[in-house]
């Protein structure tokens, strides 16, 4: 009740576990996380091994990383072929080089392994100044196809209505909350809470093409050579 976004973490991570369970995991398998921050989907992962990375300067502070590598941003430190699949939650909008990543992700997937990834389409800029882009479905999908990979699913975690209230709560907790201490949480409770639960009850009953969402969650299978890039 006092999370003003709680719409978007609890979409979005509940998309990413459905996601994550539609896998057959091998007993043995690796998984790595590219971009693990604080290593948030761990606990969904239910053998094998579990690997983070991430890169030391971003827009988070160390204390928002627990990975058991860094990385420079471009190659990963892992040789060809390593892990079962690659997880990269909310990363490709701070990487320069997009394609560049996701093809270094193909490259440390075994053949037929999977990616699961998610990145946003309607949120605000963030960790400034490393915030480069938001994806369409469309967009994301060349990104894949050109890296090597086949989207086997994709899924939107929120639908018009839910977008347009993380929009306007987001809006009013970044200006008009003052700096007091404590007056954001009482803001979130009777202003924000309210506004998400009326958009809820909305998407519920309103028409929506589903052309507006928050985020995307795919899954892709790594099925042929990468095209090279121009």
């Amino acid at each position: 009740m006092f999370n003003p976004i709680w719409i978007s973490e609890y979409k979005l991570r509940s998309k990413i576990k459905s996601t994550i369970d539609s896998i057959v995991f091998s007993p043995s398998g690796k998984w790595l996380d590219v971009g693990c921050g604080l290593r948030p989907y761990e606990p969904y992962f239910p053998t094998g091994l579990y690997v983070g990375v991430d890169i030391e300067v971003s827009g988070r502070i160390p204390a928002m990383k627990a990975p058991d590598y860094y990385y420079d941003g471009r190659l990963l430190p892992f040789p060809d072929d390593s892990f079962e699949g690659v997880i990269s939650t909310q990363v490709l909008e701070h990487v320069r080089d997009p394609l560049g990543l996701l093809a270094e992700m193909y490259r440390v997937i075994k053949p037929q392994g999977s990616l699961i990834i998610s990145l946003p389409f309607v949120w605000q800029e963030h960790e400034e100044p490393y915030d480069f882009f938001r994806f369409t479905r469309f967009g994301i999908t060349e990104l894949l196809e050109q890296a090597g990979f086949k989207v086997d699913s994709m899924i939107t975690d929120a639908g018009a209505i839910e977008t347009l209230a993380m929009v306007l709560t987001t809006y009013i907790t970044h200006n008009i909350v003052p700096p007091i201490r404590g007056f954001g949480s009482i803001i979130a409770l009777v202003v924000c809470f309210p506004i998400q639960l009326l958009a809820l009850t909305l998407q519920w009953v309103l028409p929506d093409q589903g052309k507006i969402y928050l985020n995307l969650v795919i899954q892709a299978s790594k099925i042929k050579t990468p095209c090279p890039k121009t």
